[in-house]
């Protein structure tokens, strides 16, 4: 095979003519100072009047060579300059030129400063690395130098130079000033010093405690405003994106006074931002990233994750933090305050569009309908308002889109109808009642982990489920999972409420200071460091050394909310809706094991036996009926307030304020609010401990009237021997004989406990009257139109005294 050897020519056609400029850019002299140079003429010898005009062409050839970055004659690079090094120009200028020409040359020769720097940083920003913005402006830059700035000189000052034998240096000047090159290159340079400055700034600060102190100002800051906003803090390591942007806009607000200069900056401002406008408008209207270079404000933080499983992909967790605000670089119009909300609702639309989608399985679903809906002027839409009624516009839409599909297709109503009927007991006590009767021996038995008391009532649970022809269209009992909770309806809710419990079983309070700590916090280490040692109490081996409850304070039902309920009905909600839920079954498992003990001491015959002594028919049977009288009378106020008080009002009010409700957000707030009103009642805050308390002792009290069932014959001699002669035939022993040393000794014992539960009941009571009276005075007794204040009022007035 033949090798042919190509050799490459280069010429430059019409070198000469018409085109001097790029005549003089091709093999030209040296470009460094320290490289030999033509040797000038001596200025000194054109001095003189004659000359004068000789030694001005001169130096207007040569301020012609710098105006394009290149060495004169008499105007030259500094001996430092290196144009490799990437440092920028200064020219020194002849010693012996006349002083006027050497003034005009000084202000003329930094636009060949200029020139240098711009042609320079256009071409470095041409680099992926800096982004769209940059890779913007840059190429602005570079039609600016080529079509006006070049073509101004070679056009025009070059043309007359050769043209006119009258051409000075003043006139050059004059006509500099006169087209605005003068001011348009000096407002590009400072914009290209300003963006040096903030990426050299960003190179050398410390990006980890520039990201922590973001974060902990950020919490600070959310914390006065009183809502939460998902937020990346970490400092982009250059100057890219809205950061670029916001420089701009900030030099059109200091150049406001000059209507030409405002001009000029707006028009590269609005196309330095088209990317950004088109970044915007895509996340507003179809929810989609299109992000290569990361500088636009809502950052997807599982980018880079390749598999997400099903749970995290449809769950609330996901849907609360895989987009977050980016902080770095937040256009001014988008900066939060206590009047807007605007980051908050730009990053809600884009999320609830992406619901719309998933939900629906519509991968190319928009909210635009025409080519009108774009942003096509970025200056525009950050006039005045307009940037509000664009966002707010959208946001709007993509509501009542969401909306309509949760009260369309999902029946959002229904499912909280659900939600409140199963664990709100709401219009469901019959189906309580009927669960309690079923399982109450399982219920009352002494909690076991993975014990066979679990199985039994989850497998009683599931065949009533299956039983229930009703439960076919009961999407909330389809999905409910009847659990026993490792930790105890006890330690649960102290933990809610802020309180703790150490080993022996005194109360501690939770550090008030707690959130101070954390802002104080120096470092994410420290950070890491302060919540792990609040988090110790919570995981400490204190549990083996605490009583075990009943398996009722474990009794949990669990439900996983399907996706996209669970994005109104977070795991947040479905954690107070099981607090809630377990305290109601407490009160009416309460409730129903008193009604048990009442037949026990009412229409058992030994209860009924008329035969005992005095002491045994006043102190115990008499004393014993009294304390469970007021158990009973205290339990069922209780259980009427909280549901038909609390809770059904709650549910009123918020079915009420339904139409009010024009959002998602709305609605996460709302049901959060209400569950949130039901947590704070006093039922289930200040006064749960000593409920706690009492429910111990109205415990111990009925096992022990159900004990005493094998006992009472023991506390008369003729009832003992009725119960010892049945009991024998039955066994087929004999029967042994009645001891009244033992008899006075049980009477001693039983009447000592009825003495203790009755003063223990009446203490309790009496302190949680006194908290109820303080929680009704703290509340406003003398707001006699407030219906908490008026149920308060006579919850008070009937419980025991």
């Amino acid at each position: 095979m033949e090798t042919r050897v190509v050799e490459d020519h280069v010429q430059l056609a019409n070198a000469t003519g018409n085109v001097p400029l790029l005549a003089r850019l091709v093999n030209y002299q040296p470009l460094f100072s320290t490289q030999p140079k033509l040797k000038s003429y001596p200025l000194s010898e054109l001095s003189s009047p004659e000359q004068r005009g000789i030694q001005e062409a001169l130096v207007v050839r040569d301020l012609l060579n710098v105006l394009v970055g290149l060495e004169g004659v008499y105007i030259r690079y500094n001996n430092s300059y290196d144009p490799h090094s990437g440092a920028v120009p200064d020219f020194k200028i002849a010693k012996m030129m006349d002083p006027s020409f050497k003034s005009f040359s000084k202000r003329i020769a930094r636009l060949g400063k200029y020139y240098v720097v711009l042609t320079k940083t256009a071409e470095k920003w041409s680099e992926p690395s800096f982004g769209s913005i940059l890779h913007r402006l840059g190429f602005e830059i570079k039609q600016f130098l080529r079509f006006t700035y070049l073509s101004f000189i070679s056009g025009r000052l070059e043309r007359d130079f050769r043209e006119s034998t009258t051409f000075s240096i003043s006139e050059l000047e004059q006509s500099l000033n006169d087209a605005e090159i003068t001011k348009q290159m000096e407002i590009l340079f400072t914009m290209v010093e300003r963006i040096d400055r903030e990426d050299r700034a960003r190179r050398h600060m410390d990006h980890v405690k520039e990201d922590f102190d973001n974060f902990i100002n950020d919490l600070k800051d959310q914390s006065d405003r009183g809502y939460i906003l998902a937020t990346d803090t970490r400092m982009l390591p250059i100057a890219k994106g809205a950061v670029i942007l916001r420089i701009i806009q900030t030099m059109v607000h200091e150049n406001l006074g000059d209507r030409y200069s405002v001009s000029f900056l707006q028009k590269i401002l609005n196309s330095v931002a088209g990317n950004y406008c088109d970044m915007l408008f895509l996340w507003l209207t179809e929810g989609r990233l299109n992000d290569p270079y990361d500088e636009f404000m809502v950052v997807d933080t599982m980018n880079s994750v390749n598999d997400v499983t099903s749970y995290l992909q449809y769950g609330d967790r996901l849907w609360d933090t895989q987009y977050v605000i980016r902080k770095d670089g937040i256009l001014e119009q988008f900066e939060p305050n206590d009047d807007n909300e605007l980051l908050f609702m730009v990053l809600t639309t884009g999320k609830l569009v992406n619901l719309i989608k998933t939900s629906l399985g519509k991968v190319d679903f928009t909210l635009a309908t025409s080519a009108t809906d774009e942003i096509t002027n970025f200056s525009d839409l950050m006039e005045g308002s307009n940037l509000e009624l664009y966002v707010d516009k959208w946001y709007k839409e993509a509501n009542r889109l969401c909306l309509k599909m949760y009260f369309e297709g999902y029946d959002l109503m229904a499912f909280f109808k659900m939600l409140e009927k199963h664990y709100l007991g709401y219009h469901n006590i019959a189906g309580i009642t009927k669960f309690l009767q079923k399982n109450m021996v399982e219920l009352t038995r002494r909690f076991k982990k993975n014990g066979y008391d679990q199985e039994k009532l989850q497998r009683t649970f599931q065949n009533e489920l299956k039983s229930n022809l009703s439960s076919n269209e009961d999407l909330v009992k389809q999905l409910l999972n009847l659990q026993l909770d490792d930790q105890s309806f006890e330690e649960v809710i102290m933990e809610y409420v802020g309180q703790d419990y150490s080993t022996n079983g005194g109360r501690t309070m939770s550090n008030q200071d707690d959130g101070d700590r954390l802002l104080s916090a120096n470092n994410f280490q420290n950070l890491k460091d302060i919540l792990l040692q609040e988090l110790k109490p919570l995981s400490s081996g204190a549990d083996g050394l605490k009583a075990a409850k009943s398996t009722i304070y474990h009794l949990n039902f669990e439900i996983i909310v399907p996706f996209p309920l669970s994005i109104i009905v977070t795991r947040t909600c479905i954690v107070q809706y099981q607090i809630i839920s377990r305290y109601s079954f407490l009160l009416q498992y309460n409730s129903k094991l008193l009604d048990d003990t009442w037949i026990e001491i009412n229409k058992n015959a030994s209860w009924r036996y008329t035969g005992f002594s005095k002491q045994v028919r006043l102190l115990i049977i008499r004393k014993s009926r009294v304390v469970h009288n007021r158990m009973n009378q205290f339990i069922k106020l209780i259980l009427e307030y909280f549901t038909q008080v609390v809770v059904e009002r709650e549910i009123k009010i918020t079915s009420k304020t339904s139409q009010k409700r024009a959002t998602i957000t709305d609605w996460q707030l709302s049901l959060q609010e209400s569950l949130t009103n039901i947590m704070t009642n006093c039922c289930l805050s200040q006064l749960i401990e000593i409920q706690l308390q009492i429910f111990e002792i109205i415990h111990k009290f009925c096992k022990f009237i159900t004990s005493m069932r094998r006992e009472f014959c023991q506390l008369d001699p003729h009832l003992f021997q009725l119960y010892l002669e049945s009991h024998s035939r039955r066994q087929n022993k004999p029967s042994r004989l009645y001891s009244s040393e033992e008899s006075t000794k049980i009477i001693s014992e039983y009447t000592r406990f009825v003495d203790l539960a009755a003063n223990g009941f009446n203490q309790h009571i009496a302190a949680f009257k006194e908290g109820l009276m303080h929680h009704y005075s703290a509340n406003g007794s003398k707001d006699t139109s407030s219906d908490d204040n008026h149920n308060t009022a006579r919850l008070l007035a009937c419980l025991p005294g």
